[in-house]
């Protein structure tokens, strides 16, 4: 507690009176002067651990009087935290309070902005309680520790813990009654809590917004190991620029992402993975070198491709999850000690078969061909079972199961045409018009015997078109960077190539059907 004010005065006579009058002698003075001094360290020696305290004291009689503490833990004005031992209260060597732990103690009252003057607080621990209101925005320059999950705090200002330079967990999970707030637009710095925070946990708490202004290419979380933002409303994609050298534990669940999953590949020290209910889509990274990986769900998205053989063979995985997402080709076989759903994903998703094994031969030469267009969800919601010729999307064949036809025009692919169309031996119409396709056309295309029509017009074509048999009808048009020998190219007017380009293909489809 505070010196009373009687000892104060008594302590300022007894200094007066020890000082020497301007007519002593210069012995007394020195005499005089050490008596002074003697008192002046006696009174600091006794003092200064009072006088420090007195502001926390102050701060801490508002806090305790608005969360309510007074009656639910008995902090009351007429005793100190410091001195008296409040409950859950931690204090230094000179009263400063240094943490705050008073979890689920029954708190029902406000936050005041007053909490930011405990300058040595390091620690506040309000879990579980009824605090409601605003949380002040203070300046809390050396709290390392932040916890005020499943209380009923009602919003987050913007710029809240702007100054947290020390900040090293934040949590705030299961706060039901927040009004809709935004992550902040990346880490502060260079002062910021981007170099110190371990744990940023904010599960159930109305987030919203694009996470991409958090997780991007100029942020540094150079110490994060866990970030977990499940059950909230958040948009947007991922950049494919998010990466970490310390994140252990990454929990996006139930939200409402889109995009690839690419920035796995930057993540090595995973070994924790929730990116389950959202809207993922495209296919998986390559999990080569994620050793430390044990639990990977990726349940309920529009996930495409196949299921990489480098995530398969990690041998510490103990749980995955890949059900209700759109993976294609053959059944992944992971080890017995792993618990997983794939019994249920394999009845339900695009897999070739519904037990491990190999895929035809023709649907692998497809997923190649998907793979080359990036895996789009259009093809793999239609492309199911281990038979091309049941009503896939785009494939056309011959009453003896020959594949005879491909269309794929103006779908709006991205990617390149892969070489495995060569495979594809009885095919004889190719058309991708219409989409945006790049890089070359495969020699090996060319080298298909049966190919009668090919349309690869209006794409981002490179390169010089290989050289076809004679009588192929080739439409190349609408690709400025692709070279076409002048014997192949067919100079007609855009109008007058989709009409023909039709007509050709209802002919070899009705012909050869």
């Amino acid at each position: 507690m505070a010196p009373p004010l009687s000892f104060l005065a008594a302590s300022a006579s007894l200094l007066a009176a020890a000082v020497p009058s301007r007519g002593s002698s210069a012995r007394v003075h020195r005499a005089g002067g050490a008596a002074t001094l003697g008192l002046i360290l006696i009174f600091a020696a006794c003092a200064v651990p009072a006088i420090a305290a007195y502001p926390d004291e102050q701060i801490m009689g508002v806090v305790a009087k608005a969360l309510g503490a007074d009656h639910a833990l008995g902090w009351t004005n007429n005793t100190s935290p410091c001195v008296d031992g409040w409950i859950g209260v931690v204090c230094d060597q000179v009263g400063r309070v240094t943490a705050i732990y008073a979890r689920n103690t029954g708190l029902n009252g406000t936050l005041p902005p007053d909490i930011g003057g405990l300058a040595a607080l390091h620690e506040l621990d309000l879990r579980d309680n009824s605090i409601r209101g605003e949380l002040p925005n203070q300046y809390f320059l050396d709290l390392m520790r932040l916890r005020l999950d499943g209380n009923n705090f009602t919003s987050i200002p913007t710029g809240f813990l702007r100054f947290g330079t020390s900040l090293q967990i934040f949590t705030i999970s299961n706060s039901s009654h927040l009004q809709s707030w935004e992550l902040p637009r990346g880490p502060y710095g260079p002062l910021g809590f981007e170099t110190t925070l371990q744990v940023y946990i904010a599960d159930n708490a109305h987030l919203a917004g694009n996470l991409s202004l958090f997780l991007g290419s100029n942020n540094s979380f150079n110490s994060l190991n866990v970030l977990s933002l499940a059950n909230n409303n958040l948009t947007g994609e991922v950049r494919a620029t998010f990466a970490s050298r310390t994140l252990t534990q990454l929990d996006l669940s139930h939200n409402m992402l889109t995009g690839p999953v690419s920035f796995l590949g930057n993540l090595r020290e995973l070994e924790e993975i929730r990116l389950n209910g959202n809207g993922f889509t495209g296919p998986l990274p390559d999990f080569s070198g994620h050793w430390s990986l044990t639990l990977v769900d990726l349940a309920h998205n529009r996930l495409t491709g196949v299921v990489p053989a480098s995530l398969v063979q990690l041998g510490g995985l103990r749980s995955v999850s890949i059900k209700h997402n759109l993976f294609q080709g053959a059944v992944p076989e992971f080890a017995g000690s792993v618990l997983t759903d794939i019994a249920e994903a394999a009845s339900n998703e695009s897999f070739c078969r519904p037990q491990p094994g190999p895929c035809d031969r023709r649907v692998q030469s497809f997923i190649a061909i998907a793979g080359g267009f990036r895996f789009p969800e259009d093809l793999a919601a239609s492309w199911k079972g281990n038979d091309p010729c049941d009503r896939w999307l785009g494939i056309y064949c011959n009453k003896n199961g020959e594949i005879t036809g491909v269309n794929f025009g103006h779908l709006k692919f991205n990617g390149t045409l892969h070489p495995a169309f060569g495979d594809l031996k009885s095919l004889m119409m190719i058309i991708v018009a219409g989409n945006n396709l790049t890089g070359t056309v495969p020699p090996s295309i060319a080298a298909l015997p049966s190919l009668r029509i090919i349309d690869v017009s209006d794409n981002s074509l490179s390169g010089t078109m290989p050289t076809f048999r004679s009588g192929v009808m080739i439409w190349a048009g609408g690709n400025k960077n692709l070279t076409v020998a002048g014997a192949s190219r067919l100079c007609i007017t855009d109008p007058m190539r989709r009409f023909a380009a039709a007509a050709a293909a209802a002919i070899v489809v009705l012909v050869l059907a």
